[in-house]
């Protein structure tokens, strides 16, 4: 057929939609279904090759991920608990909607979390916990399909098992810090048995689904080892408060470790020994808790005051104690402070604070030395959360103040959070100290050194944190080790994330580095995870530029190896939620990052056509964030935005300044001895940052209460922000935005065939606010929804928009959820390259053709 009578024909049965914006409404249902690979301007799988791996195991070569047909960067999201179990049915429709989004890799996480159907596990036979057949040959096909369709496969090894007791794992009395086996794992050898054992069994599957073993895969393109995991940087307090014989195990590898660093106990005194300094005269004490508060302050709330008791009886006739009875559990832990304000502490100094505390129930307080503000509120030495019983317990801390104090400090107790009174007595702050050298009855050759915490000798305090460092590094070299020589894994390998670790552990282990980020993740002040008591700070993440979630994490790339972010999200519901995946691509673009996972796709193995905003993490069923993850693919897998030349290098020790990560690419070189300097980005008092990439082509501006963003590459430009009201003239084209909720929008253009939008055949717009289903009922303060999530299909609001095109001669269609024609829209100029667009026509995206 002549390809202009096919053009005439295919117009004909598109009607032309008539613009009546007095009558739309602001608000209307949109759903991208969840089972849709339809062909249409929206299917972006092309961008991905098939199958995945066809071009060979994934390597490392330059820095860079690379198969043997190039450059790979992953435009991925995770799959969760019964997300990576999907009927077998189902896999094959999940993974082709998958790629027309333009997703070209899966994160496999809390895959080992739960037993089938959520996870993987069957039952305990004989000591040993088995896999569930039904899960792993879900799990095969599940993946086959993702490969066959160009999709690759992330799999992590450790995230939420718990060993059990039937595996021989004592778990009574493990603290909360622990859950998922995390800080234990780094040295318990019954854990690291475990997860070898899973290891072994998971990666030297046969899958027949693809004929080969998970090792001899070359669509598993990465492995983590452990998820969100650290030891040495929360240091012993942990492991000292840990119940038997978890504890004694600690102890025990503890005493070994100092038996080969030193001789005997006399050596290890000489080393550990500390001069003592005199204590001087009280610079904070309780005094006058017989008869009132004296120069301390309460800070409370009318939602959360405070019933305050003095004189009550203490620990000894002589220390009459201050109670505190919360009348009711704030949701914050800083919301119910008491103070001691004013402290003038000199840096660099001994102190040594003592106190008596209880609690007429189990419960925690937070207690710090700290700055005193207004905007600083950093600990300057000591910080501590202690865990209190109704007996009276007595706590003593010699610690030394930080380098620097910029001015007044304060002791801060903060205990919001819960309702159980707690009471204090007997507090005394002074100069000078007697450190913990090594307590009579503890020697080396008994192997009975105790766990140093607060108020043992500083370099009793620093070898710990040494051992604890160098059992790390062990137990991850000896897993890199198993991975890649015993069970024969070919691809890249990373630890936990790198804020987990410290950048010197990931260096000395890791082939590439990973790290996670989310903006205003939810907040459970009671209970961990409470569906009904939760919050979000809800408010855009375009007027933080200083201390937003994406540049904050630019500093902690290597810059001699691969960096990918595997969760990345500003969870619902959110007013401005849809800025997460342009800021992703954006920032992952311009720092040459080599990949983003967003957290997460879809957690349970049924309702992949989800219709609605189902959770704090779900992009499944989430219209805004859908549109935009298929509308961006493009420009960060083609490379639209091309990475910043200029690169400025921080060490191990001192990362660069992350504002700097707008105009130059910023990181760790673990070979560099000195930082490079950077200039200083500051904002003008009174106003919000200004940060630019060269040539301006990206630009994020919150001078303002209208921040927003700027992105203007040839192929792909846009806004968003509090872009409300703007005239943005990106090159030939022009984004007019109209009134909107709250001012805020995202508008996206994007040419499908690479070429610069002055020359593209077809382009895709994408003009979004936000999501939100019917029935959600947000609180006073619009910062929680509890239960009340509401129903699908979800609503959305349509931007009011002029847009400008580079050229005239243009028609365009607005689109439904499958990306088809629903109708065109007409030009408002004679030239079609004017259009106006909003809620009429009643969809996110439009398609526009040349």
């Amino acid at each position: 057929m002549n390809p202009s009578v096919r053009s005439l024909i295919r117009n004909l049965a598109v009607p032309v939609l008539a613009v009546a914006a007095a009558a739309a409404e602001p608000r209307f249902p949109f759903v991208i279904p969840g089972d849709d690979a339809s062909p249409s301007v929206t299917n972006l799988s092309a961008l991905s090759a098939r199958p995945a791996g066809a071009d060979g195991f994934v390597r490392i070569r330059d820095g860079r991920f690379h198969t043997e047909a190039g450059r790979l960067r992953f435009w991925g999201v995770n799959t969760c608990f019964g997300g990576n179990y999907p009927a077998q049915e189902e896999a094959g429709r999940i993974a082709a909607h998958l790629a027309k989004l333009g997703v070209n890799a899966i994160r496999i996480h809390h895959h080992d979390t739960q037993a089938a159907p959520r996870g993987i596990w069957g039952p305990v036979v004989d000591g040993r916990r088995t896999l569930a057949g039904e899960q792993v040959a879900r799990f095969d096909r599940f993946l086959a399909e993702l490969h066959r369709h160009g999709i690759y496969a992330n799999l992590n090894l450790h995230v939420g098992r718990e060993v059990t007791e039937a595996e021989g794992f004592p778990r009574e009395g493990l603290p909360y810090s622990t859950r998922y086996d995390k800080y234990l794992l780094y040295f318990e050898p019954v854990l690291q048995a475990r997860l070898k054992e899973f290891c072994r069994d998971y990666l030297l599957h046969f899958n027949p689904e693809r004929g080969r073993r998970r090792v001899d895969d070359p669509g598993i393109a990465l492995i983590e080892i452990t998820n969100e995991n650290s030891f040495s940087k929360l240091g012993p307090g942990i492991a000292a408060s840990l119940p038997e014989p978890h504890r004694g195990e600690f102890k025990r590898q503890w005493n070994v470790w100092l038996a080969r660093q030193y001789q005997d106990t006399a050596a290890l005194r000489a080393a550990w020994g500390g001069a003592r300094e005199p204590l001087g005269p009280p610079l904070a004490d309780s005094v006058g808790w017989r008869e009132g508060l004296g120069p301390w302050k309460l800070k409370q709330s009318r939602e959360h005051p405070l019933r305050v008791d003095v004189g009550q009886a203490g620990p000894q006739p002589d220390l009459p104690a201050l109670r505190l009875q919360p009348g009711s559990a704030a949701g914050e832990t800083s919301a119910q402070e008491l103070q001691f304000p004013n402290l003038r502490l000199e840096p660099g100094q001994v102190y040594t604070l003592s106190f008596w505390a209880r609690a007429e129930a189990p419960r925690s307080v937070f207690v710090d030395v700290s700055n005193a503000g207004p905007s600083n509120w950093n600990p300057v030495g000591f910080r501590e959360t202690l865990d209190l019983t109704p007996a009276w317990q007595r706590v003593h801390r010699v610690f030394r103040t930080s380098a620097t104090i910029p001015g007044a400090a304060r002791i801060c107790f903060k205990f919001g959070g819960s309702p159980v009174a707690l009471a204090l007595a007997g507090l005394t702050l002074r100069r000078g100290g007697d450190w913990v050298v090594v307590p009579e009855g503890q020697t080396l050759e008994a192997r009975s050194i105790e766990i140093p915490v607060a108020g043992w000798s500083e370099p009793a305090q620093r070898d710990v944190v040494r051992f604890m460092a160098e059992t790390e590094e062990a137990f991850l070299r000896d897993m890199m080790a198993y991975l890649k020589r015993d069970l024969g894994v070919k691809v890249p390998i990373t630890a936990s994330q790198i804020t987990y670790h410290t950048p010197r552990i990931v260096a000395a282990t890791c082939d590439y580095a990973d790290i996670h980020s989310y903006w205003q993740h939810p907040r459970f002040p009671r209970k961990p995870w409470d569906p009904v008591d939760w919050e979000i700070r809800n408010t855009p993440m375009e007027r933080s530029p200083e201390a937003d979630a994406m540049l904050a994490r630019a500093p902690w790339r290597l810059l001699d190896r691969p960096f990918t972010m595997s969760e990345w999200n500003i969870p619902d519901p959110h007013d401005y939620a849809a800025s997460v995946v342009p800021f992703a691509a954006v920032i992952a673009a311009l720092q040459d990052w080599d990949g983003i996972f967003f957290f997460q796709y879809h957690s349970n193995a049924q309702g992949w056509t989800g219709d609605r905003v189902s959770g704090f993490f779900s992009f499944n069923g989430q219209p805004v964030k859908l549109a935009l993850l298929t509308a961006l693919a493009p420009m960060f897998l083609r490379g639209d935005l091309a990475p910043l030349a200029e690169v400025t290098r921080g060490t191990l020790d001192q990362l660069p300044p992350a504002t700097a990560g707008l105009s130059r690419r910023i990181g760790i070189d673990p070979r560099a001895d000195r930082a490079d300097p950077v200039p200083a980005v500051a904002a003008e008092p009174g106003q919000g940052l200004r940060l630019a990439a060269p040539g301006n082509r990206v630009v994020w501006d919150a001078r303002t209460e209208r921040a927003h963003v700027l992105l203007h590459t040839a192929a792909t430009r846009g806004c968003w922000g509090l872009v409300a009201g703007g005239n943005f003239q990106l090159d030939q084209l022009r984004l007019k935005i109209g009134e909107t909720e709250r001012n805020y929008a995202v508008v996206i253009v994007t040419s499908l065939d690479g070429a610069p939008l002055e020359q593209t055949r077809r382009a895709l717009l994408v003009a979004v606010g936000s999501a939100a289903n019917p029935g959600m009922k947000w609180n006073a303060s619009r910062t929680s929804v509890g239960r009340d999530w509401g129903s699908g299909p979800s609503e959305v609001n349509g931007i009011p928009l002029e847009v400008s095109l580079p050229r005239g001669g243009a028609r365009l269609y607005a689109l439904d959820g499958r990306g088809q024609r629903l109708g065109e829209v007409r030009a408002v100029d004679g030239a079609g390259a004017q259009f106006r667009l909003g809620p009429e026509q009643r969809t996110l995206w439009y398609e526009i053709e040349w």
